[in-house]
This record gives C-alpha cells, structure tokens and sequence, in this order.
C-alpha cells in the first residue's frame, strides 16, 4: 500500500520537474529570441529581387504577400489567409479593411477573464490601397476563383493557405543569402520596414503610431528600436574620441 503511494508521489514530483524543465527552456527561448530588424534601404531592391529568384513557381505568390505588407503594415497573420474574393472586395472599396488579429484575440481574452467588462471589440484596420498596389493585385487575382486562397500553401492542393512559420522561413532563406547576409529577418520585418519607412519620412512618432494602431508612443519607439539607435550612436561617438 505503501509502495503504491509512494511510487504515485514520486510519479507526480517527477512530471513536476518535468514541466518546471520545459517551462524554464521554453523561457530562455524567448528571452534569447531576438526581435524582428526592418530590411535596410540599401538592401530593399536586391532583397525583392533576390526573394522572386529563389521562390521558383511560387514567385508571384511571395512577391505579392511582400508588396502588401510593406505597402500596408500589416501583421502576416492578417494577409495569408485573405481569398481572391477578399481582395476583389478591397480592391473595389480601394482600400483593406481586417480585423487584426493580435488585437481581437486580446480583446477575447479580456473579455473571458471579466465577463462583465463593457471594453468593446477592436475596430478593423483600414488602410488604402495605392495606385501601384492595386495594379500588382489586379493582375494577381485575374482568373483566379473568389472561394480560392489568395495565398496557397504548396501542401494542400489549394484547400490551406501558407503559414506564417513558412513564409518567415522564405524571408530568412533571402536573409541569410550570401548576396543578401541580414540578420533577423522574419516576416514582421516587412511591417517593421514599413513603420521605420513612414518614420524615416516624417520623423513623427504619433504618425506611425496611429498608422500601426499602437496604443502610445512609447511602445511605437520601443517597436522602431530608437532606444538602441541611440546606443549605437552614442558609442560611436565615444569611440571618436578615444
């Protein structure tokens, strides 16, 4: 009796460690992760062009999630999934308009965690579609059937669309190309390059805050990485004075 009890307790001290194990590795992974880097404007060209070279038949399919999210700032997750009948409906408003969903899925979790909470649900992300863009969508959807996903996975046969994990692997093969050589290169680097673009041009941090729908300014400065631009700046600068 006895010896049952105490192979269950060791049993249970034993799955314990277990977890506490895989929860502490799974911690330093996102600690030791990285963020996201915009691609560089010296790299821009070479990179879309280096992207299209290595995408083989899925050429057009992967330059044209690269051209919308660097036109539009979107999060992946929020483009892959799109039909031809998503877009034929933008392109007839001139204009995206997605429910992004880092933000719903919070404002679910909020809403599970205080039933009674009054907080309303995320307004959709509207953004224009541009004259270039919408010349690039028009000749990418021609043909196409409204049910279809714009953007097909290569397993499937057409019945899933690309992952965000699949696509970001695309970007980092580019990335780590001895032509390209960038660092971590991810798919958020496209609306990281977008955001640093529009601040680049303006030099305005409630501008790109309300384009990316930020909460404040804060957490925009934190996304542009202006902090560590400061201090790499700063230590070359120190470092000319040795």
């Amino acid at each position: 009796m006895f010896g049952a009890h105490s192979e269950k307790v060791n049993g249970f001290v034993f799955f314990q460690n277990v977890q506490s194990t895989k929860c502490r590795q799974a911690g330093e992974r996102y600690m030791n992760k990285k963020p996201a880097k915009p691609i560089p404007e010296s790299h821009y060209e070479r990179f879309k062009y280096r992207l299209e070279e290595i995408s083989g038949e899925w050429a057009e399919r992967n330059i044209t999630i690269f051209l919308i999210d660097i036109a539009t700032g979107y999060r992946i997750q929020d483009i892959i999934n799109l039909t031809i009948s998503d877009i034929q409906t933008a392109l007839q408003n001139g204009h995206f308009e997605i429910q992004e969903k880092k933000q719903y899925n919070a404002w679910k979790t909020h809403i599970r965690k205080n039933p009674k909470s009054s907080k309303k649900m995320p307004e959709k992300r509207k953004h224009d579609i541009v004259p270039q863009l919408e010349n690039i969508l028009k000749k990418y959807i021609k043909n196409k059937k409204k049910s279809e996903y714009a953007f097909p996975s290569q397993k499937g046969f057409g019945s899933k669309y690309i992952s965000e994990k699949a696509y970001s692997d695309i970007l980092k093969k580019v990335a780590d190309d001895k032509e390209i050589n960038l660092k971590n290169i991810t798919g958020h680097s496209l609306r990281k390059t977008y955001a640093r673009r529009l601040f680049e041009e303006t030099n305005n941090l409630e501008y790109v805050r309300i384009a990316l729908g930020h909460l404040s300014v804060e957490v925009t400065k934190r996304y542009l990485g202006l902090d560590d631009d400061v201090k790499e700046s700063a230590a070359k600068i120190a470092g000319r004075k040795l």
